[in-house]
């Protein structure tokens, strides 16, 4: 589900559902919402949700890796501070294997703290704590920048993108690395592009594997997000690329 949950909720604002980060002058150039598709599929983003912001979302895959039985996780999440001012901070908890194992059987945290930079949203988290009953990989150290831009100003179709670079150790290594249980540093990145004001396409390299993704809302006043992944495209981890399935919604009380 940490997958999904950045094409849910580390966006930026638009119609009903604006948040407070970016600033209103950083949305005169690019222009993202809780109500519009995803910007990334794999890798976190810089950009985080503030104070009252919560989600919640799942993920599913027919054929988890090195299992290759069907699995998914829950999520529940949500921001504290503002990223505006000084420095936002995210929370997330996250029900693991939870198709296999049970509901709450194995769980995990994250935490990123994040903040907006000139235009780009800067994060600095950990991914993959355990609270019990284990978890696949050890925490994940990682640094996120991401910025959102306008690729044109009229039209409905290809109006704005995103690029997203960062580094981090753990699931973030590069596969040779992972597979080879070496320790060190990768570099991930991913990059969107809104193909209407309901869809988006995301090019994702998460450090291990290359993933492609499509990000839809099917509901224009509705804060649901919809992301299909294939990932693994290059069979680092596997013979054949694996379709996952993530949903989120997002809520400001």
């Amino acid at each position: 589900m940490t997958l999904a949950l950045p094409s849910a909720v580390q966006a930026q604002g638009r119609d009903a559902y604006l948040l407070p980060v970016p600033s209103q002058q950083q949305l005169a150039t690019a222009v993202f919402g809780r109500s519009a598709p995803g910007i990334a599929a794999s890798s976190p983003v810089g950009f985080g949700p503030n104070q009252g912001d919560v989600f919640a979302g799942f993920g599913f895959t027919p054929k988890a890796p090195g299992t290759g039985e069907s699995d998914g996780s829950l999520s529940v999440g949500g921001g504290f501070f503002n990223s505006s001012e000084v420095v936002g901070l995210e929370v997330v908890l996250t029900s693991l294997s939870t198709f296999r194992s049970g509901f709450g059987s194995r769980t995990a945290a994250a935490l990123k703290a994040h903040k907006i930079v000139r235009g780009w949203g800067v994060g600095l988290g950990v991914a993959n704590i355990e609270l019990n009953g284990g978890t696949d990989a050890d925490p994940s150290i990682y640094a996120a920048a991401t910025k959102t831009f306008s690729v044109k100003q009229d039209g409905p179709y290809f109006r704005n993108g995103s690029l997203n670079i960062g580094v981090g150790n753990g699931s973030f290594r590069f596969a040779s690395a992972q597979q080879n249980d070496e320790s060190g540093v990768g570099l991930f990145l991913s990059s969107s592009i809104e193909l209407n004001n309901w869809s988006s396409a995301i090019f994702d390299f998460s450090g291990g594997t290359t993933n492609l993704g499509l990000s839809l809302v099917p509901f224009g006043k509705l804060p649901l997000v919809m992301t299909a992944t294939m990932s693994d495209l290059t069979g680092e981890f596997g013979d054949k690329a694996r379709l996952g399935l993530g949903a989120g919604m997002s809520w400001k009380y």
